[in-house]
């Protein structure tokens, strides 16, 4: 008799136990995991990065008007003719999201970005799914204000010709673009309209956030196709007549500029 009451008990203690688990959230409890789940009550597996990381490659599409950014060309922007001479933006902090929202971050990893080149190699990721990208346009502060005479010619952190360094208090210039506007109306551009927008300093490091689908893995592409549309980067700008800022001179412009980062790119369709 005691035998069967233990029997009873026993049984019913497990299928309250079963019950119990059956209400608790499932997942993986470990932080250091790829697929850390902080809701997940009962731990079923996780998933760890191995040291067989994927290389992985960042296209930057440049587009206005319609068409592919040329440097040196002519474009009608904001309906005044406009010669664009040099474009070009520095990429830093390229990081990996996956559906869980964990980061793999690639933080010394540094481009110079111009027209001229598309494909931009952006250092090693775990293999695995990923949903987004985040990159910043500018510089984090500690590296902006070190010494960019450690770097060797040809290291985007190094000498450029022409320069993308203020100094020492303000740094790197985030973002060059210098070229001509018709400042005449006679819908020619030329040296009388030569303008400059130079963004930088800590205050305008820009991070960028893109859903972007892709599954990291030996034998696929691990390329990561993103547009910039300087469309959206010249929204609201009087290019005949309020066309240059180096930040402080023309703080106005400098922030609508800065504003319209946000906007201009976006995964490739």
């Amino acid at each position: 008799m005691k035998k069967s009451v233990f029997l009873l008990t026993l049984t019913t203690i497990s299928a309250v136990m079963f019950l119990s688990s059956c209400a608790k959230k499932e997942g993986c409890m470990d932080q250091a995991a790829l697929n850390f789940d902080p809701e997940a009550e009962v731990d079923m597996g996780c998933e760890y990065a191995t040291d067989d990381d994927v290389a992985v490659t960042l296209h930057m599409h440049q587009n206005i008007g319609g068409g592919e950014l040329v440097e040196e060309s002519m474009y009608t922007i904001n309906g005044v003719a406009t010669n664009l001479n040099l474009v070009q933006f520095y990429v830093s902090a390229i990081t990996l999201v996956d559906a869980a929202g964990n980061e793999i971050t690639n933080d010394d990893v540094y481009l110079l970005v111009t027209p001229e080149e598309e494909a931009y190699s952006i250092g090693n990721f775990p293999a695995g799914d990923y949903t987004q990208i985040k990159f910043d346009i500018g510089i984090d502060s500690v590296t902006n204000h070190a010494d960019p005479s450690k770097y060797d010619i040809g290291n985007p952190l190094g000498a450029q010709f022409p320069s993308m360094h203020w100094g020492w208090s303000f740094g790197y210039i985030f973002l060059r673009i210098d070229g001509e506007a018709d400042a005449d109306g006679n819908g020619v551009p030329d040296t009388d309209g030569q303008f400059e927008m130079h963004l930088g300093s800590d205050a305008y490091l820009a991070t960028i956030e893109i859903d972007f689908p892709i599954t990291i893995a030996e034998g696929n592409e691990n390329i990561v196709h993103l547009d910039a549309d300087w469309d959206t980067f010249f929204t609201g700008v009087d290019m005949a007549n309020d066309n240059t800022t180096h930040v402080t001179d023309n703080a106005a412009l400098s922030s609508l500029l800065y504003e319209n980062i946000f906007n201009m790119f976006s995964a490739e369709e």
